[in-house]
């Protein structure tokens, strides 16, 4: 896996996986996002001695706007999470939520939310 990329083993792709970090998970408030965060249980890897990874899902309803609006919104989420993800604690599952708000973010305003979260969840594993 190249350090900078974001294959699919780090998405949230089924309604499950989202609905069971959206149940189980800590809720974080953002700037612009609402941020479900779960630690997924740390199982001893079978045949990988990497750490499980962080994994990330992004919602973003029709009230913030038109599917431009809300593809951008997506896409900035996705770019800060693959220049940082190897700052975040391993395990980790997270959903982000946007709020009305978001519509005018800025990839800055993503970045500082992004960092305070990590910060967050590295207090929290402890």
């Amino acid at each position: 896996m190249r350090p900078h990329g974001f294959p699919a083993a780090l998405r949230l792709k089924k309604r499950r996986e989202f609905l069971g970090v959206q149940n189980q998970g800590k809720k974080v408030h953002l700037r612009s996002f609402l941020v479900f965060l779960t630690a997924r249980p740390i199982k001893p890897p079978a045949t990988s001695a990497d750490p499980p990874a962080t994994r990330l899902g992004i919602t973003v309803t029709r009230k913030i706007g038109k599917a431009v609006t809300r593809n951008r919104i997506k896409r900035l989420v996705r770019e800060v999470f693959r220049r940082q993800r190897l700052d975040f604690p391993s395990g980790w599952d997270m959903v982000w939520v946007a709020k009305r708000g978001a519509a005018a973010v800025s990839y800055a305003e993503v970045v500082q939310d992004m960092e305070a979260l990590i910060e967050r969840a590295a207090g929290a594993r402890r």
